[in-house]
Order: structure tokens, then C-alpha cells, then sequence
């Protein structure tokens, strides 16, 4: 069996857990990292799920205190066929590949998942004209199972879209599934499989950058010793590869807005309603979500890295996404939104899935350019990587028999196997018994397990993302404090400390010098 890996957060209050304190580097053991990742998105702890099949030292960390908390956290969680990928390229190489894995890594994992299809419709002369090139380059891609449909077909699959569709093609095995749980599960396996990981710690420098043996600088002063370095931090890869004086590449946030309607509008909708993609974007889709509701968007905005309101939403774009989509379903009016969100992607302007080996230095990989497909590639792009390190970087590979590769059954979240629907767990534990979000209908059990599960989440955000409480109709207004409340009594932090996502984001104001 393997020994599990170390788990610290660099939170310098007092008053957090002493036992998951990152304090020294002695916490880590004296010897060398063979790689360390550089990003906890959902291709970062895909790259240490992966590795941890190895007999290898490891390392993950993120300046954020949780994984998937930036880009991966923001997404139209549909794991893509590759359909309309640019032919040839790595990116529908490695979606393709990965696309048809997919369902046997959502069994492993435990992550839920989906295959509705997508429909995607033209609905005036100009999209009709472009639909076959669009069958076709879903053929070149390998994706040999769309069909074309006659209007009338469309119409028979989903009755509620625009009586305007002229054509379309089915796409049978685009999918749906779970984005946060992805990122977690990854995680939890690399961490079982002896994987470090660190949260809240940023990389501010790097020394002995030509040796064979690096030393990361760290915004709490230690230094972390590693042969080798893969650079997978979305939007920060830039300052990054600054730090080592790696090739040149430019990128910028691309923005993606959603709106979120309410659970009884999923019904209406089987499939993911696709328009015909441009140049710049898949357009304006209507998708239904793996947690019951129907989302539509994005949007494609472009900002500079320094823009501090690129995560926000805009009452503008939004309209704009509405109007977009109920080109494709016009019902979608007289739905009620209960939320709305931002993504925001790294787009690179020398092209998507940008990778270097050796860049700049040995030992070092740059990822960036990962969009909106990373999600879906993560497995098969994680497995190139490691191809690149071995052949590339001569990083030595032996597989650990003693590796695991799975979650347990107990690992499905709530959310998806109703605790409360097991008579037995209920009368063994009356807490799954008790409804703390009512909209989602989570349990007190609920948020204490997963306050336990392995990377032992401290924020309302990583509980949120977790067990779905806060993420209903009332959007965390009738639970956010009985949430927090849980939080403090189970883990002994007083509930003005509770944070929605890590220090300087506590949700109690300690100023009350104006009242």
C-alpha cells in the first residue's frame, strides 16, 4: 500500500488547524523533488494523478486554497467529442483520446457524468451552408458517429427548439459531468498515492534554474527543491515562465459569462443545443448541467492580465446571452435565472495547448493556451506530458504496484446518492438526516464528511463546490451561515476566521468602527 502524501495550507492564522500549517520545509523531508507542478487546476492535479502511478516524488501546489479555483472553476462542463476541433492538431488529438475514456474514468473516479448528446442547428441560409463542412470536419477528427437530421428529425429529438431549424447533426456522445468533483478526485488519488500537495503558496522566484536540481522561491520564504518543473498555471504561466526566462508567448483572459436557471427547466432539454461554432467561439449554447439545471452562454470577452474586473458579470452581456440562446430554444425566456457566473480562460495568442519541453532550460515544461477543452483533454494531456518528461527530460519511469488508481463508493458526492435515501446511514448517523441547504437538499452529515475527506477543505467555497450547498435557487442566502457555523465548531475555527476562500476573504467584518 502506498503511503499517502503530505497535505499543508499556508494560512498564517492562529487560529487554523496547527496540523495542516505549512511552517517549514523540514515538513516535507529533506530530499529533492523529482517534479513539482506548478497549478492545482483541473490539468495540474490530472498530470499528479497520473505520475502517482510512478515511483516518484511529487509535488503540487497553488497560491489558491483549493484545487480547480480559478480557471477549472468557471466552465460549461461538457466533456467534448472533438467534433469540431481544428483538424490535425494536438488539441483534437488529445480531446478524441480522451473523450473516449471518459466514461470509464467517471466510474474510477467517481465523478458524475453524462452522455445526453448535443444537437447542433442551423437556423437560417447562411448556417445551413456551413452545417456539412461541419459534418465533415467532425469525420476528419475521428468522430465518426454524428448523424445528420432533416428538420423534422431535430424537431422529433427535441420538440421545444426554434420551429426556424432548417438542418442539424446529432452528436451522440458529447457529455456532461461534474467539473469540481474531477479536479477533487485526481487530487484525493495523487495525494493516496504519496503526492504533496500545498495550498496558498506562490512561486516568486526560482534559483539554481540551470542546475540539475532547482530551488522554487515561495511567497512564505522557503525554498523547494526539484529536478523538475511543469509550469501548468493557466493565466499566471506567463508570470511564471518569466521567473525562468522561457520562451515568448502572449496571453490574455477570455471571459465567458453563463446564466443558470432554475431546476424545473432541465426537463424540457435533453440535449446540449449547439449553434454553428465561428472562428473565435462555439457561440451561445444551452446546456443542461449534471446538477439538474439548464445554463446557457458563454460569452467571449477578451481583457489584458492586469483587468481587475474580468471575473465580473455584466447585465449587458448577459441580456446578450439570452437573446443568443433562445435563438436556439425560445422558451428559455420564460425561465427564471437563479444565478449567474464567469469563466475566465487563458487564451494564448500563439495558439491553443502552446507547449514547450525544456523551455528556456532543462527541466522545465510551459503549458498554457489551455481553454475551455482542457477539462475534457485532462487525462490524455496529463499522459503527453509525461511522454515529453520521459523522452525529453529523462525523467526515469517505474511503475508503484502499490498505486491506486480509483475512489470508493463512498467517495460519489451527496448530491448525486442521496444519503438521506439510506435508511440504515440515517438511523447510524440522524446528521445525514438533517437538511442544512434546503434548495439542494444537503445535510449537516454531508459538509462534516467532506470537512474530513482527504484534502480536508476549509473555505465556503471548497465545501460549496463540494456538497452544492449555497448553489441553489437562493444562492447561499438561507445557508451560507449555518454552513460556516458547521465549518468553525468542526474544525475550531472561531466563525469570524471562516473564509468564502481562503484569508482576506472572511465573510464576518471585524471594522466596526463606523457603527
Amino acid at each position: 500500500m502506498s503511503v499517502s502524501g503530505k497535505l499543508f495550507y499556508n494560512w498564517s492564522d492562529k487560529d487554523f488547524d496547527e496540523s495542516l500549517k505549512f511552517i517549514d520545509t523540514e515538513q516535507l523531508g529533506d530530499i529533492p523533488y523529482d517534479v513539482t507542478i506548478i497549478g492545482a487546476g483541473v490539468v495540474g492535479c490530472a498530470l499528479a494523478y497520473k505520475l502517482s502511478m510512478y515511483k516518484l516524488r511529487i509535488l503540487l501546489l497553488d497560491k489558491n486554497y483549493d484545487v480547480g479555483e480559478a480557471t477549472s472553476k468557471g466552465n460549461s462542463a461538457i466533456v467534448h467529442t472533438g467534433f469540431d476541433a481544428a483538424v490535425g492538431t494536438l488539441e483534437s488529438e488529445l480531446i478524441t483520446k480522451a473523450s473516449r475514456h471518459w466514461p470509464e474514468l467517471a466510474k474510477k473516479l467517481k465523478i458524475p457524468y453524462e452522455e445526453c448528446g448535443a444537437l447542433l442547428i442551423a437556423i437560417n441560409d447562411e448556417q445551413n451552408s456551413q452545417l456539412d463542412k461541419v459534418y465533415e470536419k467532425a469525420l476528419n477528427n475521428g468522430v465518426t458517429d454524428v448523424q445528420q437530421l432533416s428538420a423534422e428529425q431535430a424537431l422529433e429529438l427535441e420538440p421545444q427548439i426554434t420551429k426556424n431549424v432548417l438542418r442539424g447533426i446529432l452528436i451522440p456522445r458529447e457529455s456532461i459531468a461534474d467539473p469540481f468533483s474531477t479536479s477533487i478526485a485526481y487530487s484525493e488519488i495523487a495525494l493516496a498515492n504519496g503526492v504533496d500537495i500545498l495550498f496558498g503558496v506562490e512561486v516568486i522566484g526560482i534559483e539554481n534554474v540551470d542546475e540539475k536540481v532547482k530551488s522554487l522561491i515561495t511567497n512564505c520564504g522557503k525554498k523547494i527543491d526539484t529536478r523538475i518543473i511543469v509550469n501548468v498555471a493557466g493565466l499566471g504561466s506567463r508570470k511564471i515562465a518569466d521567473l525562468y526566462g522561457g520562451e515568448p508567448f502572449d496571453i490574455n483572459p477570455r471571459r465567458g459569462q453563463f446564466l443558470i436557471f432554475d431546476k424545473f427547466s432541465r426537463s424540457v432539454i435533453n440535449h446540449i443545443l449547439l449553434p454553428i461554432p465561428t472562428e473565435k467561439t462555439k457561440g451561445v449554447l444551452v446546456i443542461p448541467t449534471i446538477f439538474g439545471n439548464l445554463i446557457a452562454g458563454p460569452s467571449a470577452e477578451d481583457f489584458t492580465n492586469d483587468d481587475e474586473t474580468v471575473a465580473n458579470t455584466t447585465i449587458e452581456q448577459l441580456q446578450s446571452l439570452l437573446n443568443g440562446a433562445s435563438k436556439l430554444y425560445p422558451g428559455l425566456n420564460e425561465q427564471p435565472v437563479i444565478g449567474t457566473f464567469s469563466g475566465v480562460r487563458c487564451n494564448c495568442k500563439q495558439g491553443s495547448y502552446w507547449l514547450r519541453s525544456n523551455d528556456g532550460h532543462r527541466g522545465i515544461i510551459t503549458v498554457s493556451g489551455i481553454r475551455s477543452t482542457g477539462f475534457t483533454s485532462s487525462p490524455a494531456l496529463a499522459e503527453f506530458l509525461i511522454s515529453e518528461m520521459q523522452e525529453k527530460l529523462g525523467l526515469n519511469l517505474e511503475l508503484n504496484p502499490a498505486a491506486v488508481d480509483s475512489r470508493s463508493e463512498s467517495s460519489w458526492p451527496g448530491w448525486w446518492k442521496r444519503p438521506y435515501s439510506n435508511n440504515e446511514l440515517v438511523k447510524e448517523s440522524p446528521e445525514f438526516g438533517r437538511v442544512i441547504c434546503y434548495c439542494e437538499q444537503i445535510s449537516h452529515g454531508e459538509i462534516i464528511q467532506h470537512l474530513d475527506s482527504p484534502l480536508k477543505p476549509r473555505t465556503l467555497d471548497a465545501i460549496k463546490r463540494r456538497t452544492r450547498a449555497q448553489m441553489g435557487r437562493c444562492q447561499g442566502f438561507d445557508c451560507m451561515v449555518n454552513v460556516a457555523e458547521i465549518i468553525s465548531n468542526q474544525c475550531n475555527i472561531p466563525l469570524k476566521k471562516i473564509t468564502k476562500r481562503g484569508p482576506g476573504s472572511e465573510i464576518i467584518s471585524t471594522n466596526t468602527s463606523q457603527y
